[in-house]
């Protein structure tokens, strides 16, 4: 049985007037995407699809509308919260500031991919790793190149490898204090692992160390990387269609030995991805999550030297639960946590669906947050990435999907996940004649100056004759901008953090709490759910601070008012801007 939650409603709004984005329904999504022709797509049974993108990578995309089925096992914690962002009316406007163009380097890594970067040879400056194409160039890409940032802050080309044209990895396989770097060659050979390793501490990994080709049907998928077992020995994991497999390295024969493997019961649930690895339930034993196309989260946990087991299966409200991450107990209760995100339509409305798991036993686990960025079903960008931006000690989770890259702040509390969006920036090149297709994104201090810099990778199709397009890869570096510092005696933008009103659904008054960074004069103002104004429950000018307001259910003239959905409006504003901030709150009597 379902519980009962709180559900808060987050819009960035400026006086209640959206933009004119809308979502597109799966009918036109669906007709969009079979008339590209960079795409091969088939229906392979009702309303799942194979797609073959130019790389050679095949996903399998579930374009249903989401329908909830009996075997779903699904628990959620009792102060399960979820949070609402309607991604066609949000106001853009309002956060270009925070972020600004820097440079481009025509590199990109395949679809739902981004850059790899480090600093390899341990020159003290991060170096780009990504195949290259340009407008001029063939169909094929160009392999893996490295772009390394000079003295003069420009990230310059100084080196390219021979044949290999997707980067997995940056690791240290065989824990010689040197890190290797981990490729799949070609498109034609999705199996084929290279690993390159370095001649000296000082260069780059450019001497092909040894190859990992598993004689295994399927397309290899997802090659994650660790210590899993704790016996100093590197561990692989990866999929194939609806198989985990875990290998380990082995020095004898300098190359990885089969460990494992596990096949999702459900032989028609095609598809899995991603990863989350990390001790979720505190009993030192690392545990690996992954889930699939019908929304099925599996844990495996490692019992000993080599050895694995399937502990746990659950399940979120979606489908293609393909992008994982992972975050250090962001509401600070004790427990880390695992994200799954996942995509479906709902009533025809695409919407990408995050669910936020923590433990609630050994090898069990409960649903206690939920994000729906509505509006957004993605066919190509597709991953998320836990950092902490503002290093306050928590985590942001950065996410692209689509044409969108998003970073979301936590604003609730001990058992209370709630969020924000702290950035959004759309892609904003989408004609008939020229487009950009974003593929990834990744945040990384470029510069050590404790900033996180945006990479987001894309491809770019113009038309150079009629009928004729040709596609360039690019990375387009964006960097904060000073304003938005959080050290040093820089200007900074007003911000109110907003907690979501308390209790909610409420009866017959509930508090509101929020906190103010900078002097600013503050309105609190309440809106049925047509838009018109109820009551005003503050206006004046705050220092600074803390605050929290109660509202008892009543209009401007005192009179209580009837059940229903409020919205509750918090503006600041001063010489350096204004901020506003709306939550959604439920009367009920």
């Amino acid at each position: 049985m379902r519980l009962k939650f709180v559900c808060c409603l987050l819009f960035v709004v400026s006086g209640f007037l959206f933009s004119q984005n809308r979502s597109e329904t799966r009918e036109e999504k669906l007709e969009q995407l079979t008339k590209r022709t960079d795409i091969k797509v088939t229906e392979v049974e009702k309303d799942i699809l194979r797609l073959e993108y130019p790389s050679g990578k095949v996903l399998y995309k579930n374009i249903g509308d989401y329908v909830p089925i009996n075997e779903r096992n699904i628990t959620y914690s009792p102060t399960f919260d979820s949070t609402i962002i309607d991604l066609t009316t949000i106001d853009t406007s309002l956060y270009y500031h925070k972020y600004s163009f820097w440079q481009e380097v025509p590199i990109s890594n395949l679809q739902f991919d981004y850059l790899r970067i480090d600093d390899v040879n341990n020159n003290g400056k991060p170096e780009l790793y990504g195949a290259r194409k340009y407008f001029s160039s063939s169909d094929l890409p160009e392999p893996v190149t490295v772009y390394e940032l000079n003295n003069s802050e420009i990230f310059y080309e100084i080196f390219q490898y021979d044949t290999v044209v997707h980067i997995q990895n940056i690791y240290d396989v065989n824990r010689d204090g040197k890190e290797e770097v981990h490729f799949t060659p070609s498109i034609l050979t999705p199996n084929e692992q290279r690993f390159y390793s370095k001649p000296t501490d000082t260069t780059l990994a450019t001497n092909l160390d040894f190859v990992f080709n598993p004689d295994l049907p399927y397309q290899l998928d997802d090659p994650t990387l660790g210590n899993f077992d704790g016996d100093q020995q590197t561990d692989l994991v990866f999929d194939k269609a609806s198989n985990v497999y875990i290998f380990e390295y082995n020095h004898i024969i300098n190359n990885f030995d089969s460990v494992y493997h596990f096949q999702v019961p459900d032989p028609i649930d095609l598809g899995i991805g991603g990863y989350s690895v990390g001790d979720f339930d505190l009993d030192g034993k690392t545990d690996i999550v992954f889930s699939t196309v019908r929304g099925k989260v599996f844990v495996i946990e490692n019992e000993g030297n080599n050895q694995y087991n399937d502990v746990w299966q659950g399940s979120v409200e979606s489908n293609n639960a393909y992008v994982h991450t992972w975050t250090n107990d962001i509401d600070r209760n004790g427990k880390p946590e695992f994200w799954v995100l996942a995509d479906a339509y709902y009533n025809g409305i695409g919407t990408t669906r995050i669910t936020i798991f923590e433990t609630n036993g050994d090898n069990s686990y409960q649903a206690v947050g939920r994000i729906d960025l509505v509006g957004i079903m993605s066919f190509y960008a597709g991953n998320m990435q836990a950092i902490d931006i503002d290093n306050d000690g928590t985590e942001e989770i950065a996410v692209c999907i689509d044409d969108n890259f998003i970073i979301l702040e936590f604003n609730g509390r001990e058992n209370h996940h709630t969020y924000e969006v702290y950035y959004i920036k759309k892609n904003e090149l989408n004609t008939e004649e020229e487009y950009q297709v974003y593929m990834g994104a990744i945040m990384y201090n470029l510069q050590s100056t404790s900033k996180y810099a945006i990479l987001i990778s894309m491809y770019h199709t113009k038309e150079v004759q009629p009928n004729l397009f040709n596609t360039r890869y690019v990375t387009k570096i964006y960097k904060p901008d000073s304003t938005t510092s959080i050290n040093g005696d820089e200007i900074k933008p007003i911000r109110l953090k907003i907690l979501q009103n308390y209790p909610n659904p409420f009866n017959p008054s509930t508090t509101v709490k929020f906190e103010l960074n900078q002097m600013s004069i503050v309105s609190i103002k309440v809106f049925n759910i047509l838009g018109k104004e109820v009551t005003t429950l503050l206006n004046k000018e705050l220092s600074p601070g803390i605050y929290t307001i109660n509202w008892e259910a009543k209009d401007s003239n005192g009179q209580l008012l009837p059940s229903g959905v409020y919205l509750i409006k918090l503006s600041a504003n001063n010489e350096t801007g204004n901020y506003t901030r709306t939550i959604k709150s439920l009367l009920l009597k």
